[in-house]
């Protein structure tokens, strides 16, 4: 067992159940109001089995399923909950890939022996785990591959299980290996990971399960389809060797300063978020980087902890003007309790952002020094190398008649 496949089906419809438990088994609509002119971003099974499904216009989908719950798309509610599940795996797996939100791979080699248990008992342990910890119906399967892990999982979300198989039912499953193409063969097209377009046309085709597509000659399906028809042959017959790519970290920088005695004051606070963002812009990590997100916190004395969040307009490496924007904010904040230590945490690494001077500085002197470098340039070439636009008929249709270059100085 090499990799398992970590899912949550309907990935939005399940934080909103979770979030509201009466959703339950009634049919959900997740994209906005019916009365806006936009798009079915996710629905649940219950809509979809009355003809919904995503992409459709919101309106279509009311006249289709008149009960449905209709709510908005929370996109960073839904980002936030994708990174926490990704960061609870990364946890417990040294490489983790998104597939998509609540949808994760990752390399689990060795670490059933080095947790003492079965692959089994570890991959429940694994969906226990991470389905506790978010309270979302967490999905997992186990196998010698990447697609057939992949193919486990989705075989749980649409009900099939193995006979045999230790998991617990719908929840994890394990392929023991050297039973990959046995147990892809009852599967459905769609669990292939290619363009929608070629599911439709494999079952025009009348081919409906990977038994079926890994029966048929190589030759053939490279002909209908190209390398994808090789692609989805190879996986239909249990070869993969594909690897995981996981995002690279993103970097975090933090740094907490305690404050020399309790305090509310503006002053105090400003202080020591001056040396705790000093600090922190001087991280040998941030050398000739820029940030876009500062969140600042203060320790209270009785535990508690009060935290803002900066997104500058546009990134940067300077801690000053980082401290002029949070001064803004803090002008405003009442704390309940007095202060024992601010901190921050830098985040949305990217290049050095600067803006471009001006070449030459305003001023008679600057332009005199501007025209004597010109005037020397041409007399050393011997004919004209710097040029000036100027207007020659603007009131032309012709747009190469509108403008010139001439020479400078001329």
């Amino acid at each position: 067992m090499d990799f398992a496949c970590i899912q949550v089906p309907w990935f939005a419809i399940a934080i909103a159940r979770r979030d509201d438990p009466r959703l339950a088994g009634r049919p959900v609509v997740v994209g906005g109001s019916p009365e806006e002119h936009a798009e079915v971003t996710a629905c649940s099974a219950e809509a979809m089995a009355a003809g919904v499904a995503p992409g459709m216009s919101l309106r279509r989908a009311l006249a289709l399923c008149p009960g449905a719950v209709f709510l908005p798309l929370a996109a960073s509610a839904i980002r936030a909950e994708a990174e926490r599940l990704a960061e609870l795996l990364r946890e417990r797996s040294p490489l983790v890939e998104e597939a998509g939100d609540g949808h994760l791979h990752c390399e689990i080699r060795g670490l059933p022996a080095l947790a003492g248990l079965g692959p089994a008992a570890y991959l429940a342990q694994l969906q226990e785990g991470l389905a506790g910890a978010t309270g979302l119906p967490v999905l997992a399967g186990a196998a010698t591959t990447v697609f057939a892990a992949h193919a486990a999982c989705s075989a749980l979300g649409l009900g099939f299980r193995v006979a045999g198989e230790r998991g617990g039912p719908r929840q994890a499953i394990v392929i023991a290996p050297g039973r990959e193409r046995e147990f892809l063969a009852h599967l459905p097209v769609e669990v292939l990971p290619v363009e929608p377009a070629m599911h439709q046309r494999l079952r025009l085709f009348g081919i409906e399960r990977l038994g079926q597509l890994a029966g048929l000659p190589l030759s053939a399906l490279q002909a209908q389809f190209g390398p994808a028809g090789r692609r989805a042959w190879e996986l239909a017959n249990g070869r993969d060797d594909a690897r995981l790519q996981p995002a690279p970290a993103a970097l975090r920088v933090r740094e907490e300063v305690d404050l020399p005695a309790p305090a509310v004051s503006l002053g105090a606070l400003l202080a020591g978020s001056e040396a705790a963002l000093g600090r922190a812009f001087g991280n040998p990590e941030l050398q000739g980087r820029a940030v876009r997100i500062v969140t600042w916190w203060a320790g209270l004395e009785d535990g508690a902890r009060v935290s803002r969040r900066l997104a500058f307009r546009e990134p940067t490496a300077d801690p000053r003007h980082a401290l002029f924007v949070l001064r803004a904010k803090l002008e405003t904040l009442r704390l309940p309790a007095p202060a024992v230590s601010v901190g921050v945490e830098l985040n949305g690494a990217c290049s050095e952002y600067a803006h471009q001077q001006l070449l030459w500085a305003a001023g008679q002197g600057r332009r005199r020094e501007l025209d004597e470098a010109i005037a020397q340039l041409h007399a050393r070439a011997g004919a004209a190398q710097v040029f000036r636009i100027v207007e020659v008929q603007p009131w032309s249709r012709i747009p190469e008649r509108q403008l010139a270059l001439v020479a400078y100085g001329s």
